[in-house]
């Protein structure tokens, strides 16, 4: 098991890639804490995983909810050597529709929950001898549509997020790496019929692999940046978007 005696936290635990990567990362040997706002979700997981699981209910878009966080996964499994952020708010607003209060939740999780997360995540972590910090950006960062404004700038400022802290916290032995998904199947997608061959959207139907992906595709990436494997990489981005991008 690869990460045997390690703990991570990931915020988003409840469902898509997160709840798939807090799965994994149980079954290879990890003690996790799972975020979310979702409480049922989180209940789910921990009754599945047992011990190795700790869902904590938390509201990302609040400062003080990123610190309590992290004392109740240091309180439960004695420190924090992985931190995988997760957590969106999947705006999907027109410009012309862009309110204060769809921005500043926008914002709140997606740009200060990753800054106020890797802030304390660097403490514990500098603790253990250093550690790997893991974004989630979007292939939407590198090929923006209409109506994801807001979603498009905060993946953005993710990228480069990534490569700042990257630089900040090297010297701590702490690495930092983002991944940019493509449309992936996650079970909510799936329910609704998304992905499947003969039924992709539009905008999907240039891709070279002609099919959207599949959770488990992303968490390997997401294992291999967390593990040895990726021993001397940091501040990179890892797009797994079945060619989209380059087409």
């Amino acid at each position: 098991m690869e990460l045997e005696g390690k703990v991570a936290l990931i915020t988003g635990a409840a469902q898509g890639i997160g709840e798939g990567l807090a799965r994994r990362f149980a079954a290879e040997g990890c003690r996790v804490a799972g975020v979310d706002i979702n409480k049922t979700g989180l209940d789910t997981i921990e009754n599945d995983l047992g011990d190795a699981f700790f869902g904590v209910e938390a509201d990302l878009s609040r400062a003080d909810e990123n610190s309590r966080i992290f004392d109740e996964a240091v309180s439960r499994f004695g420190g924090v050597d992985i931190l995988v952020n997760c957590a969106v708010v999947r705006s999907n607003v027109a410009l012309e529709k862009i309110d204060d209060a769809t921005l500043d939740l926008a914002l709140a999780v997606g740009i200060k929950g990753c800054i106020f997360t890797a802030q304390r995540a660097a403490v514990e972590m500098n603790k253990r001898g250093g550690g790997a910090i893991i974004n989630m950006s979007s292939f939407y960062a590198h090929t923006p549509v209409k109506e994801r404004v807001i979603y498009v700038a905060v993946k953005g400022a993710i990228e480069g997020l990534t490569r700042s802290l990257a630089v900040e916290l090297a010297e701590f032995g702490i690495r930092v790496n983002a991944v940019a998904p493509g449309p992936i199947l996650t079970e909510r997608r799936r329910s609704q019929g998304h992905g499947q061959a003969g039924n992709l959207e539009e905008r999907y139907r240039k891709m070279p692999m002609a099919r959207f992906g599949e959770v488990d595709e992303v968490i390997e990436a997401i294992l291999f940046l967390v593990t040895p494997r990726s021993s001397y990489m940091t501040g990179q981005t890892i797009v797994i978007d079945g060619g989209i991008t380059i087409v």
